[in-house]
């Protein structure tokens, strides 16, 4: 099913650096973090929602504090239930043996923040996958850098022949153009081409990562625009 708000926001996506995907999905963590600090953390339904989930992961923990998704009282009020929980299941199960207690200290709920991503990156997939049917889009998508891997893996399944031509046509392009870079950044990194300036091909691996792996994590807010 495709869904327009979705597409558009692909649309702009495809015009900017790295996988549109993973733009896409990272915003939508990010708002919803942002959403539960500046609108919900007083509530304690969802206080105790996230005290079962220890918070959010490791990734969205840092994420929400290096973006400042909230100030830092937003964040100690948070944290101050999660420390008085951990003390009250220590203290609960002290007698109990190493393994007793470390399962009593596992969150007993996923973080929040990535089952937002995972129920957007359906949605997301499955918009691209209709909206490479449209010759419009299909022009708009070609100026992108391409799929992360992780990406590419979920959405070729849902593809028929013309579609996945384009969408690995796009892909082999971006990875010459990527070998090429780095190949160049190697070379100059030899000691015999030290007064060569390096020029584009100097974050050459870094977007290979992004491809290979995924987009990293924003560490700007103007990053999830």
């Amino acid at each position: 099913m495709q869904d327009a708000q979705t597409i558009y926001e692909l649309r702009l996506a495809c015009h900017k650096p790295a996988c549109p995907v993973c733009s896409l999905v990272q915003r939508a963590g990010a708002r919803y973090i942002e959403g539960i600090f500046t609108e919900s953390m007083l509530d304690p339904g969802i206080r105790q929602k996230l005290v079962e989930s220890h918070g959010f992961c490791h990734e969205h923990t840092w994420q929400s504090i290096n973006l400042k998704h909230s100030d830092a009282l937003g964040h100690a009020i948070l944290y101050q239930d999660l420390v008085k929980d951990a003390i009250n299941k220590i203290e609960d199960n002290w007698q109990n043996t190493g393994n007793q207690l470390a399962r009593t200290l596992e969150p007993v709920s996923a973080c929040p923040a990535c089952l937002v991503e995972e129920a957007a990156l359906e949605r997301i997939l499955e918009s691209l996958a209709v909206a490479l049917s449209n010759p419009d889009f299909v022009t708009e998508f070609m100026e992108s850098n391409g799929l992360c891997f992780p990406h590419l893996q979920q959405l070729l399944p849902r593809l028929d022949g013309k579609r996945k031509a384009n969408v690995l046509g796009l892909q082999q392009s971006r990875l010459e153009n990527l070998k090429s870079e780095l190949a160049e950044f190697i070379r100059k990194s030899d000691y015999r081409f030290r007064d060569e300036a390096i020029g584009k091909e100097g974050d050459s691996y870094k977007r290979a990562a992004d491809m290979i792996r995924g987009k990293r994590r924003p560490a700007d807010k103007k990053d999830l625009n």
